[in-house]
């Protein structure tokens, strides 16, 4: 049995086979109709995200590879983007252990790794707060300026100096 004839029944098999074909043009014309209304509503959330370069996963040490996935996120973004996260401060206390940026707390060089931000969620959580809004589109000094209003409470910023201006 599928589906309801009059309130009081079921339309079974037999009576479904027995249907005019007629029927079954109208019942594939209706889903085919329904299916486009339902793709031409559907918003893509991604088409207006910024494209970010991330390093690939199988350059990075077995260390990285064997943490958390956000944190490997973090440590492939921050690879990639040197030039971005060397203008965004940490605010973890990092500062006197010689960092000074939240690309220190990944990298001490390109292509040397520094192990701090694997226990590190204050340093990983800047890099995931660069990284969300470089997709969304905002400006680096729009994204300082709220890494700075957000971590400030934390500590001491690392002496990274204002985002440039263009």
């Amino acid at each position: 049995m599928w589906l309801t004839k009059d309130n009081n029944s079921l339309i079974t098999l037999r009576e479904l086979h027995d249907a005019p074909p007629n029927f079954f043009i109208t019942v594939v014309l209706l889903l085919l109709v329904s299916s486009f209304g339902v793709s031409a509503c559907t918003v893509d959330h991604d088409a207006d995200a910024a494209e970010i370069s991330m390093m690939d996963a199988g350059h990075m040490p077995a260390s990285v590879r064997r943490a958390p996935q956000r944190v490997q996120d973090a440590y492939r973004f921050v690879g990639a983007n040197a030039d971005v996260l060397s203008q965004f401060p940490c605010y973890c206390g990092c500062g006197p252990m010689g960092h000074g940026s939240n690309y220190a707390c990944f990298w001490q060089r390109e292509g040397v790794l520094d192990t701090h931000a694997l226990g590190c969620g204050i340093c990983v959580d800047i890099a995931q707060d660069v990284m969300r809004g470089m997709k969304q589109g905002q400006s680096l000094a729009e994204i300082r300026a709220q890494v700075d209003s957000d971590y400030s409470r934390f500590g001491p910023p690392t002496n990274t100096p204002p985002i440039a201006e263009r």
